[in-house]
């Protein structure tokens, strides 16, 4: 048989090993090199006995094993140089995703310290802009604008307290809540009271309405009350936790305005009697003659004093005296609407200021007055003291057109009441009669 065929599909075969296998497949050239063997050992049958053609064989097989052999080494470091370098490349690539999720957490984390550095930022310029504000009304619009811009909120309420009473609220600001909870005190009070939740601390409401409640305190006196209704898809709790830090940095604002309102009505209020300054009743009178020219109403002054109360206080000492301008003080509050206005005109002398008043009422609001004055009791030693009072009284437009006029006919009228026995009311009208 010919065995030239064989060898050259024999020398062949290392090639084919290396076609087949590579670049990974090493398992191919060990099957190759496994056939290379396998038709080496087996082609000695045919090669014969002859020395010659034995040698060739031998060294052509020899060759063949030793391509296949030197594939198969060749084909396994390549896949082993493929195998690190996938490795490799997959370590690379975790780094690389985890650099990208790294950076990525950065510039998220850097967005929020520039938008929570932007918001500290409009929170001081906020707070700076309400310290700023002198009353109320100044604070008002600072107030709704901070509220939007800050909190994002639309829909809320501001209420503050009475400086006496922590517990009475009434509104500074209500904007857009229609129908809600917190549209009004009343119906909050009644929500926190049927809840048995505290004034004093901060809810998330979740029924009827989605909403967050925060007190307004400095230290532990109540300021205020903050309610506003949450947007849709707001999340409760950072909403809750914002507008607690809003109703504490307000505050400050809201105890500085409170104590310049104390201030100013003390600035207004005469020390000994309670009742207003004389300063401030002219003003009154000014503003009431502009209200009354406006909406074409009318308005009634009564001007009083105590009488013989030199006698008074020369007799008994100018404490004693001082004591019966206090009480007088107490009894004329106690006896108007809160609508009415009562001041210490000068000395003995009181005024009280009715708006929309009509002649008759006036008369016998004057003779109650009087009543009330005529039956108080003061004790001195073992001594029983009565004092007495005369009124006179004039209207605007009827008596005069300007607050002089009304004033001097109100004065007029207190002079006839004296000149025709004291303890009296006198309306200036009576006397122009006569």
């Amino acid at each position: 048989m010919d065995t030239t065929i064989f060898a050259g599909l024999l020398a062949s075969l290392p090639a084919v090993s290396f076609w087949v296998s590579w670049p990974r497949r090493a398992w191919a050239s060990w099957i190759v090199a496994g056939i290379i063997l396998a038709l080496w050992v087996g082609g000695f049958a045919f090669v014969g006995a002859e020395e010659t053609a034995r040698l060739s064989w031998i060294g052509v097989g020899a060759w063949g094993l030793f391509g296949g052999l030197y594939a198969s080494y060749v084909v396994g470091r390549n896949a082993s140089d493929y195998a690190g370098l996938e490795t490799l490349l997959k370590e690379r690539k975790d780094k690389k995703d985890s650099l990208q999720k790294s950076v990525g957490g950065a510039k998220s984390h850097g967005s929020v310290t520039e938008s929570e550095q932007k918001e500290v930022m409009a929170l001081y310029g906020m707070v700076k802009g309400l310290s700023e504000a002198l009353n109320w009304d100044e604070i008002r619009p600072k107030l709704e604008t901070a509220v939007q811009q800050y909190l994002g909120f639309e829909e809320f309420a501001v209420y503050v307290s009475e400086m006496r009473a922590q517990n009475t609220f009434h509104p500074l600001v209500t904007r857009r809540l229609g129908s809600s909870v917190g549209a009004s005190w009343d119906t909050l009070e009644r929500y926190l009271q049927e809840r048995k939740l505290p004034v004093s601390t901060a809810h998330l409401m979740e029924t009827p309405e989605r909403a967050v409640l925060a007190p307004v305190r400095e230290s532990q006196e109540m300021m205020g009350y903050f309610f506003a209704r949450l947007p849709p898809g707001a999340d409760g709790q950072t909403a809750l936790r914002k507008a607690s830090g809003f109703a504490d940095e307000i505050a400050f604002a809201f105890r500085r305005l409170k104590l310049f309102q104390e201030v100013e009505r003390l600035s207004q209020i005469d020390g000994l009697t309670g009742v207003y300054r004389r300063g401030v009743l002219d003003q009154r009178l000014k503003e009431e003659v502009v209200r009354a020219r406006t909406f074409k109403t009318t308005f009634c002054l009564m001007l009083m004093d105590i009488d013989h109360f030199k006698k008074l206080n020369d007799t008994y000492g100018h404490p004693f005296g001082d004591q019966v301008l206090r009480r007088v003080g107490e009894l004329l509050k106690q006896s108007v609407y809160e609508t009415d206005f009562v001041a210490r005109y000068g000395g003995e002398e009181f005024a009280i200021l009715l708006p929309r008043a009509d002649a008759a009422g006036v008369l016998r609001k004057a003779e109650a007055v009087r009543q009330a004055i005529e039956k108080e009791v003061y004790q001195l030693a073992l001594e029983t003291i009565r004092v007495t009072m005369s009124i006179g009284i004039a209207h605007f437009p009827r008596d005069g057109n300007s607050p002089e006029d009304v004033i001097h006919q109100a004065d007029q009228a207190l002079y006839s009441a004296k000149e025709t026995g004291r303890n009296r009311a006198v309306d200036i009208a009576e006397v122009k009669k006569k």
